[in-house]
């Protein structure tokens, strides 16, 4: 049989190469072959036709052809399954490829790492891609930074999404996701911006991934594959164990002491005693015993019945009824600082003998943390009620948790209002007739009146008076002797017990007493 010639001038070779996919498992492999044949010779093959190869069989001496097998692993993640880590579960999948890489490792993963640990660290070391600091809780504007400027020579954009399980429930929400777009030939560092970290965030450990990919990623793709032409895209996968810290505390504390008159040295703790018309200063000290710095301070204090603000304090505080406020709030105070406040009464005739208190509080104030959240104190509500529990120097309670417990914020200061009388003596001379003398004879009987007022402003009691008389004076016993005195011949001393009380309104007692002059 002739073969076929040609008119060529020369040796033609043809290549072609098919490429195949298709499933294997759980993976995929790419079946790759290249075939070349001769397609032009001047002479005539004896046993060949030229040119006529169809598809990769090879059927005349003159074709040939390579087949290579190209194995396409993936990259899965390794936080706890709860989050869809393994593919049962339906978990985050991506083709690794060269052309599109997050941090400076790369590596396949094996699905579903065993065991799927709480520390997402079953990966191996290709997990430095994205830099995850501790995140506070409430904290605004919150960027997840790349280790590296991504690697993306793709020929097109690729997409960097990130999810950060706020609430720690074990899966990634929509709310909790972040994106950016990684351009073609990028040489940067990229920037996630995510949403804030809600102030409802418990202090304590979660999980994050991160995804790229060259498909468009949304906020419901933290989990899953995503299907491009070659059948799923291209990309990596990386879970993160991250931290949240507690928002700084917030805890203010006051404490009132009574500062003049000064307390007992030996004993500070007993009340000072006070009587009408008395000034009593008390000083508060105002501690910031949190975390950051407390604004806009504002003290108020509780005026007992008795008590009146004294012209002294008349211009740092601002009196309505009973209640005194600081006219200019503190402006600032840092935390661990402490500032002190003077207030100073006059005790009224109102004041009712006995044990007095005198409360205060920090009725309002200001703090926020790092991020501008408000925060609220954490053992004490702020308010100008005087109807907390409180004990008095205490400020490590949580008071406002348990009502049993002492608020801090609130404190007292006790005094002791004790009676003051006005006690005024006088003494007259008269015969024994009753007739005002100026002199006397030696022999003679005159009689001395002692009297006695209280001009208040309380009621006198426990009286005694006592007249020496001068030897040159000798003691006439009455005929009926008077139970309130007694005479003490060897001294020469008459001591006079008034009986009962002087009242406050100027009414007087009097002592008649009779002596010879020698």
């Amino acid at each position: 049989m002739m073969k076929n010639k040609t008119n060529l001038k020369g040796l033609l070779l043809t290549c072609c190469a098919v490429g195949v996919l298709v499933a294997a498992n759980q993976s995929w492999a790419a079946d790759i072959t290249n075939c070349a044949e001769v397609s032009a010779t001047t002479e005539i093959d004896v046993d060949s036709q030229p040119n006529n190869m169809s598809g990769t069989t090879v059927v005349e001496d003159d074709e040939s052809c390579a087949p290579v097998t190209v194995n396409i692993v993936y990259d899965f993640g390794d936080a706890p399954d709860s989050y869809k880590t393994s593919l049962a579960k339906g978990g985050a999948q991506h083709e690794v490829v060269p052309w599109l890489k997050l941090g400076a490792a790369i590596d396949d993963e094996a699905d579903a790492p065993t065991p799927l640990g709480a520390d997402a660290d079953k990966d191996g070391a290709d997990e430095d891609g994205i830099n995850i600091s501790s995140l506070v809780v409430g904290q605004k504007n919150v960027k997840l930074q790349t280790t590296t400027a991504p690697v993306n020579t793709s020929g097109a954009d690729a997409y960097l999404g990130c999810w950060i399980d706020y609430d720690a429930n074990g899966t990634f929400d929509a709310g909790e996701f972040g994106s950016a777009v990684v351009p073609n030939n990028n040489a940067a560092q990229i920037d996630v911006t995510m949403p804030d970290v809600p102030v409802t965030t418990t202090a304590g450990d979660s999980y994050a991934r991160c995804r790229l990919s060259n498909v468009a990623l949304t906020a419901t793709d933290a989990a899953g594959t995503l299907a491009d032409t070659t059948g799923f895209a291209d990309g990596e996968v990386e879970d993160y164990k991250i931290s949240f810290t507690a928002q700084p505390t917030f805890d203010l504390a006051l404490m009132k002491r009574v500062k003049t008159p000064a307390p007992d040295a030996t004993d500070p703790t007993l009340p000072v005693s006070l009587s009408v018309g008395d000034t009593v200063t008390f000083e508060m000290t105002v501690s910031n015993q949190g975390g950051v710095e407390a604004t806009a301070i504002t003290v108020t204090d509780y005026i007992p019945t008795g008590l009146k603000l004294a012209d002294a304090s008349a211009a740092q505080w601002t009196v309505v009824g009973n209640i005194a406020t600081l006219t200019t709030p503190i402006a600032s105070l840092a935390a661990n600082a402490s500032t002190t406040l003077d207030i100073t009464f006059t005790v009224e005739s109102t004041a009712v003998l006995g044990a007095l208190e005198n409360a205060a509080e920090i009725s309002a104030a200001t703090g926020v943390d790092g991020s501008g959240n408000p925060l609220t104190d954490k053992d004490s509500t702020p308010d100008a009620t005087n109807d907390d529990t409180v004990k008095d120097d205490v400020v490590s309670e949580d008071g406002k948790a348990d009502k049993a417990n002492d608020e801090d914020d609130h404190d007292i200061a006790k005094i002791t209002i004790v009676p003051k009388a006005d006690v005024e003596l006088t003494k007259t001379v008269a015969d024994d007739k009753g007739a005002a003398i100026t002199d006397v004879r030696r022999g003679q009987t005159v009689v001395y009146t002692l009297s006695v007022t209280n001009k208040g402003p309380n009621v006198a009691t426990g009286v005694v008076i006592t007249d020496v008389l001068p030897s040159t004076l000798e003691y006439v016993a009455p005929a009926s002797p008077n139970p309130e005195v007694v005479y003490d011949t060897a001294t020469r001393t008459l001591t006079w017990t008034v009986a009962g009380s002087l009242p406050a309104d100027g009414a007087v007692k009097s002592l008649a007493i009779s002596a010879m002059v020698k």
